[in-house]
């Protein structure tokens, strides 16, 4: 008698959707596309830009784990000190355009006025979830609710 009462509720439960997944939101969707992107650095040097002004050259190896694409990228721009006290830290947006699904491709980002000492470190890092602040600043957010 159980079985007959369980049966019917399961099948009222499939097919009022109770088990379909959750639809995507759009900024979920670019979140979860831009933590396929994985991203290391072959050098970096200093350049002086027309103004005279420092700007960090780097050059940087990017692959794009995902199915999907993105043509931007904004990644955390840190700059630490031997000790390894954060001396900056600012939002840097990469071209990725060029970066195909389940592709790596070698691409120079330019980031004015930023200088790093030769005793410094520099490292890029991925901001897992933004916050919806900083998403206002991520190029790939903009125009997406």
């Amino acid at each position: 008698m159980r079985r007959l009462l369980f049966l019917p509720l399961v099948v009222l439960a499939i097919s009022s959707g109770c088990f379909e997944p959750r639809r995507e939101r759009p900024r979920d969707r670019i979140t979860r596309i831009r933590l396929n992107y994985r991203i290391s650095a072959n050098w970096r040097e200093m350049e002086k830009g027309k103004d005279g002004a420092p700007v960090l050259a780097m050059e940087l190896n990017v692959t794009d784990t995902g199915k999907e694409s993105l043509a931007r990228v904004t990644m955390v721009l840190h700059v630490r000190e031997l000790d390894g006290k954060g001396r900056l830290r600012r939002f840097l947006t990469i071209d990725t355009s060029q970066v195909g699904p389940n592709t790596t491709r070698t691409i120079t980002v330019r980031a004015p006025g930023v200088e790093v000492r030769d005793d410094e470190e520099v490292s890029l890092e991925m901001e897992g979830q933004p916050t919806p602040d900083e998403m206002k600043m991520f190029v790939e957010y903009r125009g997406v609710s």
